[in-house]
């Protein structure tokens, strides 16, 4: 065999020295000799790196400097324990262990024989998951429905909005040139993310309605407005339009909210609409008993999205997509679409699922090894410890806060989550105090990097205690910090 290309003596050394790299990395990410977002400006990469590749094969060795010199020093660290905003990316050593073996082959996993242990550990995997977090037995592979590892959420929310249409044209007994599609009407409640409208859009729905929210006094976080919603709902019916697919979200970006997911269920089952729980964030907590109480009605999803690289430390990508029915979305994807080459005895003869026909990309990553391997090295309990251990790092920031005469709590912390603001007694001076805290803050991300939002016209800052390196010193030393760079206000 020649080792020109694929030289074992070389991969063991220059892994040694990657992996030592790494380490090295995040000994002095934990020990705050970096800040959180790199200090450059765009282009520096351009400016260090040639514009044109190289003709002759250059030494591992400097490959690895060149890594560790230019490209290193321009990551934002995720991992940082002074990483505050948006939610969490997390990582684990075991899921940095199982990447090596999951890039090291090749294999494409589009069905069971291309590679049938990555397919079938798959299937294990989304398996446990269910069992874990206690979702309801349909979204077992065993049964009518069934989970995978999407690409992203966002892909995730895309491909049920696309079933969803498909659903609703079967109903209808239409095409797709019929005029009834575009009086299809998908709706999201307004404190969704993002990619819930940017699926519909990329599906072409002309009709997209936001839920209105309102804010709960009893759960202190803005939530639907059910009322509203039904109103919205029974309006559109009368005026003639289709409404297919809803989104809710349990563990909203902004603040963590809840949305009511029976009562949704509810009326998505009584109007015929496909029902989606947007769980990204906190559907890792369902591990808990007292999260997974609050998420009654999940017998009622069509989908639902976990990301378990969030509260999880699986990585990217662990976005796990569950659907209630798995045949039907096979069809939908184009499992019918004749292909010669794809053709084979196991996916003809045996009950297995090539999961080509779940995304829309036909190759897939072998993402499967880093959650098997996340699961397997810390167990349930320690899936659940590392989330109790955020949450209580999560309410000593919010004690501290509680303790202040400027600031105030914005909603109820959850999870992870703290959201506050520098009250002022004039609202548009109160969220420009708070936009120029955010930028103060930002300036130097040293003790800690942070994404405000605004709701309802408020703007406020949010905490997001993400990794599992935060400690109760780190948020102590960012509330002092903030609090001095504020009566610079």
């Amino acid at each position: 065999m020649s080792k020109k290309f694929l030289n074992t003596e070389i991969l063991v050394e220059a892994g040694t020295k990657m992996l030592q790299l790494v380490s090295n990395k995040f000994d002095e990410i934990a020990q705050l000799k970096y800040p959180v977002v790199p200090q450059v400006q765009p282009g520096f990469l351009r400016q260090q790196i040639s514009e044109q590749p190289p003709l002759e094969p250059e030494s591992l060795d400097s490959i690895l400097k060149e890594t560790e010199t230019k490209i290193f020093p321009g990551l934002t660290l995720w991992s940082h324990p002074n990483f505050y905003a948006y939610y969490p990316s997390n990582i684990t050593h075991a899921s940095i262990i199982a990447e090596i073996f999951a890039s090291a082959f090749g294999t494409p996993g589009f069905q069971w024989l291309a590679s049938p242990a990555q397919t079938e550990l798959e299937n294990i995997v989304v398996d446990w998951v269910v069992y874990g977090l206690d979702l309801p037995i349909k979204f077992l592979m065993k049964n009518q429905g069934g989970g995978t590892i999407a690409g992203t959420v966002s892909d995730a929310i895309f491909i049920s909005v696309h079933v969803a249409k498909r659903r609703k044209m079967k109903q209808l007994n239409i095409n797709t040139d019929s005029a009834q599609v575009c009086k299809f009407v998908g709706y999201y409640v307004e404190s969704a993310h993002v990619c819930a409208a940017k699926a519909l859009h990329l599906k072409d729905i002309y009709y997209q309605k936001k839920l209105p929210i309102l804010f709960n006094e009893e759960l202190q976080n803005y939530v639907v407005d059910l009322e509203k919603a039904i109103e919205i709902i029974e309006q559109d019916i009368k005026d003639g339009l289709i409404p297919f697919w809803l989104s809710c979200s349990f563990g909203t970006t902004g603040t963590c909210a809840f949305d009511p997911i029976d009562k949704l269920g509810e009326i998505c089952q009584k109007y015929q609409i496909w029902f989606n729980v947007d769980a990204a964030y906190a559907g890792s907590s369902w591990l808990i008993k007292e999260y997974r109480e609050k998420a009654k009605g999940l017998e009622f999803a069509d989908s639902i999205e976990i990301n378990f690289a969030k509260l999880m430390m699986c990585g990217l990508t662990g976005s796990l997509f569950y659907v209630n029915d798995k045949s039907e979305l096979a069809e939908a994807m184009g499992n019918k679409i004749d292909f010669e080459i794809y053709k084979n005895k196991f996916t003809d003869n045996y009950d297995v699922w090539d999961y080509k026909d779940w995304q829309v990309a036909l190759g897939k990553r072998f993402n499967s090894i880093k959650m098997f391997w996340m699961i397997k090295s810390l167990g349930l309990n320690g899936m659940r410890e590392q989330i109790e251990q955020k949450i209580e790092v999560a309410n000593h920031l919010e004690q501290l806060v509680r303790k202040s005469n400027r600031f105030r709590i914005f909603t109820k912390p959850q999870l992870g989550l703290v959201t506050f603001l520098l009250v002022h007694e004039d609202l548009t001076t109160q969220n420009k105090l708070n936009r120029k805290l955010q930028d103060l803050i930002n300036q130097n991300t040293m003790l800690g990097f942070i994404s405000g939002s605004e709701i309802k016209g408020l703007f406020y800052l949010r905490v997001s205690i993400a990794n599992h390196t935060t400690t109760k010193d780190n948020v102590e030393q960012f509330w002092n910090h903030i609090q001095k760079l504020s009566e610079q206000l």
